[in-house]
């Protein structure tokens, strides 16, 4: 079984390939919420300047880590003797001829997001990763970005689910070995109870400082999902 974070990343690969129609009208992001200092700040800066430290990488300017992930994408299709790149190089192109690239900045003034591109290693998930900021960029629309985030959160309500009872059934047994007793007490004992997920509210501002659109509203997540949780 794939741990939750683990799990996550397997999901928001799925939506790529699906509703996001292989990044090309959206991207998703995760990061570990401890990682990340707010508030954010959404721009983009010319391939020169932009500096990020990439996934497993150390840092580097946006122009020279395109111009790295193209020849690596070149040698390993050589390599592998195909037509086409694979993985995440065959986004590259949907870069081409842009004189700003897109960037998320945090507080310190560290670039946590190059989409279409990469994250940082800055706010990378862990195994121990407990608590998630979701991020959805596009270029097309802002409801494919609110379609991208529902389908995303009720899946991951859905895998947070089933792990909290996985667990809550181990400690079942676990208490009920231990006591000689068929008959569950104290908490978890009514099933499914702790078992929602908590969807804590972002409200996205312009650079004036107006409300662009606040996630979810009221009208966002429109589904009957009892394990899901919207904070306010």
């Amino acid at each position: 079984m794939l741990s939750p974070a683990a799990s996550a990343l397997a999901l928001q690969t799925k939506l790529h390939e699906d509703l996001c129609e292989k990044r090309t009208v959206a991207t998703i992001a995760t990061h570990d919420r401890a990682a990340v200092r707010g508030p954010l700040l959404y721009t983009g800066r010319p391939p020169q300047d932009l500096k990020i430290v990439p996934l497993g990488r150390k840092e580097v300017k946006a122009k020279d880590l395109v111009r790295q992930l193209q020849l690596e994408a070149e040698e390993h299709r050589k390599q592998r003797k195909r037509q086409t790149v694979s993985g995440l190089h065959r986004y590259l192109h949907l870069l081409d001829g842009q004189d700003r690239y897109p960037c998320l900045v945090d507080a310190d003034g560290d670039v946590i997001s190059f989409p279409p591109i990469t994250n940082s290693e800055k706010t990378k998930i862990k195994k121990t990763t407990s608590d998630l900021f979701l991020e959805v960029t596009s270029a097309t629309s802002l409801q494919i970005c609110k379609d991208a985030m529902d389908a995303l959160i009720l899946k991951m309500a859905e895998i947070n689910k089933c792990t909290l009872e996985n667990k809550e059934e181990g400690s079942l047994a676990d208490a009920e070995a231990e006591a000689g007793s068929g008959q569950p007490s104290g908490p978890g004992a009514e099933r499914g109870g702790g078992c929602q997920l908590v969807v804590e509210q972002v409200r996205v501002l312009d650079e004036e400082g107006h409300l662009k659109v606040v996630y979810p509203s009221k009208t966002d997540l429109d589904f009957a999902a009892a394990h899901v949780a919207v904070a306010r």
